[in-house]
């Protein structure tokens, strides 16, 4: 495992670099939005944001990670699957941007017009999903630049367009900034996608997903949306059966958290490619990844959360006296860092060794339950309800995952744990957080 451990360090010493300038740029971003729209209208933009996470996962039925997977392996296959890729991707993208915007008025606060959600829509399932595209394919081949600049030339974009609004105007209407949002996303994503399909040149595929490939594709488009109806749902509960301002607030702290997850994410991201090498040999040979980087994720997840507990009373004074409630929900969301590392550790040992059928059904149970925690608490506590319903759901997914490990470890004989992975699945890629 030494040239693969090499090549993980080497990765994730780049990706965290990407990390932290991304980070930076972020949270630039972050604060001149938070403070143009106001926590109302940020709350309605957060929520409609979660609304498109929601169907993200579809718009390419698995076609990217079957492409992350098959690029893995037999790097000649490139062209081919990233134009396959690239076909549902753009067809996937805007077909369903239209049905979300047919369906609109009857999931969005009122403060998100129709025209504002298709806007958003199309920056997110089309042009965001491009650029994570181009980064995904250049990654199987061993070159992670792409996955770390791209994401930063994206997030530079939407700085400067909000930044120029907020000097010129102070203020912006959510439908003049969704319009905005989608101009500042989509043309990156579009120019990427012609510069790799020019690099690579031509050459002959087919559009067809068999159904075994199909079956395959669907596993990784449902586990990925369940785990954003895990991550995104209570923002877009708030906004509509609390108010805006709620979900503003709520979104601002969850901001937070998921900045002081940046670092772990960086470590997810440089090894899900190799859980494809070592789940080769069964749970043991993933195993073997997940305990030599389980203290790096460890330790990272204790200071960083102890880091945006320690931090949050500057949220009022960085993004305005409309986000001062924010200090007490970072501070409770705090243990979510470690929380998300150790779940990841789990579901990514899962899928590497071939189960990812358990992770997909787990990760669809734990939203269902979040969802009803949010129904029953959020009418009653507001805020405090997601809040609840977040650290419950996310200490029942990691307990879940982590038990089945426990129970495979448990199996008899090495020659029954690859046969049992042979059969469960196809070798799975890994489903980014």
């Amino acid at each position: 495992m030494s040239t693969a451990t090499n090549l993980f360090r080497k990765n994730v010493t780049g990706l965290f670099f990407g990390q932290v300038s991304r980070l930076a740029i972020q949270a630039a971003y972050f604060v001149v939005l938070a403070r143009m729209l106001g926590s109302s209208e940020y709350g309605a933009f957060a929520s409609a944001l979660a609304l498109a996470a929601l169907a993200i996962p579809f718009s390419s039925i698995g076609t990217n990670t079957l492409m992350l997977k098959n690029v893995a392996r037999r790097a000649e296959s490139a062209s081919a699957e990233w134009r396959r890729a690239l076909a549902y991707t753009l067809g996937g993208g805007i077909t369903l941007s239209l049905l979300l915007f047919t369906v609109s008025e009857l999931v969005l606060p009122s403060e998100v017009t129709r025209l504002a959600f298709l806007q958003i829509t199309l920056a997110e399932l089309v042009g965001l999903k491009l650029v994570e595209l181009v980064g995904l394919l250049w990654q199987s081949l061993g070159k992670s630049v792409a996955l770390i600049v791209l994401p930063n030339v994206l997030n530079l974009l939407r700085l400067a367009a909000a930044l120029a609004v907020f000097l010129l105007w102070g203020s912006a209407p959510l439908e003049l900034w969704a319009s905005i949002y989608m101009w500042s996303t989509l043309p990156l994503g579009v120019v990427v996608a012609v510069h790799t399909t020019i690099k690579l040149g031509r050459s002959r595929f087919s559009i067809v997903v068999g159904r075994k490939e199909l079956r395959e594709g669907l596993l990784y488009s449902v586990s990925m949306a369940s785990q954003n109806v895990h991550n995104d749902i209570d923002k877009a509960m708030l906004a509509r059966i609390d108010s805006a301002a709620s979900a503003g607030v709520y979104s601002a702290a969850y901001r937070v958290i998921d900045m002081a997850y940046a670092p772990i994410r960086s470590v997810a991201t440089a090894a899900y490619p190799l859980y494809f090498k070592e789940g080769e040999l069964g749970l043991g040979g993933a195993l073997r990844l997940t305990k030599k980087i389980a203290p790096i994720v460890v330790i990272i997840g204790l200071l960083a959360g102890s880091m945006a507990a320690l931090l949050a009373p500057l949220a009022p004074v960085v993004l305005g006296q409309d986000y001062v409630d924010a200090v007490d929900v970072v501070r409770l969301l705090a243990p979510l860092v470690l929380l998300r590392g150790i779940t990841f550790l789990a579901a990514d040992t899962l899928t590497g060794c071939g189960r990812q059928g358990y992770r997909t059904l787990t990760q669809i149970a734990v939203a269902v339950v979040n969802v009803i925690l949010n129904i029953l608490l959020i009418p009653s506590i507001g805020i405090m309800g997601a809040v609840i319903s977040t650290l419950a759901c996310e200490t029942l997914l990691a307990l879940l995952l982590w038990l089945r490990i426990w129970f495979a470890r448990q199996e008899k004989g090495p020659s029954r744990e690859l046969q049992v992975t042979i059969d469960e699945s196809p070798l799975s890629a890994k489903i980014r957080e």
